[in-house]
């Protein structure tokens, strides 16, 4: 075994077994590059698209699924991508470890082979093709300066949850600098864009794309220098533009040939339930044509109001308006975050209410003034973001 070892390290001519300890780090050969640069096509696959390319998809995903596999394989290859692997896509079993049986036998691009005619740069059978390589995302870092953009962001946020601002429609040609957009529910803001039209000669035809970097500041405090299009593309499949301040619309003056036709309130439980008490935003939304204090005098008895007190939030006078058909409308529009408890009467008989919604106060007045409007069928209420967004085409 000693002699076979003897052999390894005198046929080196290469130097690359050829390590001291007090040395600096040898720069990495192209073949580590070129591993590199290939994983790096994974992980920009994995940060537009949320997950893993796959196999049995188009060709293009198949072929970074068969990489991925083949690397997740090679011991060596994982050991050289640890660092690299910003989304654990390598999943790395702790308990296995790299033996030098794995280092020799894993030679497929001949390195270790002295013959000339096998070296890696006398390429063969490749067709050479007028592409360009694309470039990678870059992974999300620490914002150093965030403090200049939090009162920036908390203003927009405000003015989504006071309806100055909505989330719309993406559209690439609104991706421009000082524009604030949601990508998979996190606010990020275009603080900078140095990209530009570029015409790129394929096979196929001409074809125009913009390319450039990008500086994007997240409002959980990271930035990210991502590719104009790998920005575009993630926008595209999972985010909204955020549009421009939009001054409220005053309210109507009542005159004397109004005709009020009742109340439309909204009441918080005040039960001693451990779960609907833990319940944040947790509000009723009813109808009534008469005073609301009257309404809910028995709220106490009442399976509707969960046999507790209430608290009236919010009454609007409703003139002009079927109360009960607005009652219903917004019935509708928040049904996505209808909540059901099961409470038991003193006769034990079982109720479920289903009046009880979660949403943000400052939405459900949103809600009603878009219904007043007739607008209330161009928007729809996200339950995860607790924003009303319009509804895509």
């Amino acid at each position: 075994m000693s002699n076979k070892f003897d052999d390894i390290f005198s046929d080196d001519p290469l130097g690359l077994l050829n390590v001291s300890a007090t040395e600096k780090a040898p720069e990495r050969t192209t073949s580590e590059k070129r591993l590199i640069e290939s994983f790096e096509e994974i992980n920009q696959f994995y940060e537009e698209n949320n997950r893993e390319p796959k196999v049995g998809s188009d060709i293009g995903e198949f072929m970074l699924a068969s990489r991925l596999q083949g690397i997740r394989n090679n011991p060596t290859k994982v050991k050289t991508l640890l660092q690299f692997d910003f989304h654990n896509l390598l999943k790395v079993d702790e308990s296995k470890s790299i033996t030098v049986e794995d280092i020799l036998g894993d030679d497929p691009m001949s390195l270790l082979v002295a013959d000339e005619d096998d070296s890696i740069f006398n390429i063969k059978h490749v067709k050479a093709v007028n592409r360009i390589r694309p470039d990678y995302v870059s992974r999300r870092k620490k914002c150093v300066d965030f403090e200049s953009y939090e009162t920036l962001f908390q203003a927009v946020h405000d003015d989504l949850k006071n309806g100055r601002r909505k989330l719309v429609e993406f559209k690439e040609e609104n991706l421009k600098e000082g524009k604030f957009f949601v990508l998979r529910g996190i606010l990020l803001f275009l603080e900078k864009s140095d990209h530009k039209e570029s015409k790129f000669e394929f096979e196929s035809g001409t074809r125009v794309r913009n390319e450039g970097r990008t500086r994007c500041i997240f409002d959980n405090g990271t930035e990210s220098t991502m590719l104009f299009r790998s920005l575009y593309k993630a926008l595209l499949q999972d985010g909204f533009e955020v549009s421009d301040y939009q001054e409220m619309a005053s309210q109507k003056a009542i005159d004397e040939e109004d005709k009020q036709n009742g109340y439309i309130y909204v009441l918080s439980s005040l039960s001693t339930n451990p779960q609907i008490r833990e319940t944040s935003d947790l509000y009723k939304i009813g109808c009534c044509s008469g005073a609301v204090s009257e309404r809910i005098k028995n709220a106490s008895m009442e399976p509707t109001y969960l046999l507790s007190d209430v608290k009236v939030i919010l009454t609007a006078r409703c003139y002009n308006i079927n109360v009960f058909q607005l009652e219903g409308a917004i019935h509708d529009f928040f049904s996505k975050s209808n909540v059901s408890f099961e409470v038991i009467d003193k006769l034990g008989n079982i109720h479920h209410p289903k009046e009880w919604f979660i949403a943000p106060l400052s939405i459900i007045e949103e809600a009603i003034s878009l219904i007043v409007n007739d607008d209330i069928t161009k928007y729809e209420y996200n339950p995860e973001m607790q924003l009303i967004v319009k509804k895509q085409n």
